[in-house]
């Protein structure tokens, strides 16, 4: 699917955030600059004015790896980012699957975690430098089995 402004990427995150629920795992594959932190902004502004919280500056947890959001009526976002890690084991020094079923779980970088779970939702966003041209994929797994969006 093609990312014709920053209006579809805003839509399609809209899209998804209206689905999310607690242990829900969001997967955003791409590289440095493909959009998956703009995604991610969106996806949680649009739940924060939906649940009516303030909106916070979205920022990729790159260097803490994770950056909590809470939601109110006891719905809170984990958005993490594993740029850094350099090991599968590291994710358990971060305690993620330990807490995960209290979260909306949002994950930059996801490829050390991916075959630990039985259901997310992945993103593969595609930014092609010479076309100044961005789009994405899905694939999901349990819940998320098929999932697609329509242009």
């Amino acid at each position: 699917m093609e990312l014709k402004s920053l209006d579809s990427t805003k839509k399609i995150a809209e899209t998804i955030a209206i689905n999310l629920k607690k242990n829900d795992f969001i997967l955003l594959n791409g590289n440095l600059g493909s959009g998956k932190t703009t995604f991610s902004r969106y996806l949680i502004n649009f739940l924060q004015k939906k649940n009516n919280r303030l909106l916070e500056e979205v920022l990729s947890p790159t260097f803490n790896i994770v950056q909590y959001y809470d939601l109110g009526k006891d719905l809170r976002i984990a958005h993490y980012d594993f740029y850094r890690l350099k090991k599968e084991s590291e994710i358990s020094n971060i305690g993620l699957l330990d807490t995960a079923k209290e979260f909306i779980n949002i994950i930059e970088w996801p490829e050390f975690i991916v075959n630990s779970l039985s259901e997310f939702l992945q993103i593969n966003f595609i930014y092609n430098v010479d076309k100044n041209l961005r789009s994405l994929t899905f694939n999901g797994k349990g819940k998320w089995s098929g999932f697609s969006i329509n242009d």
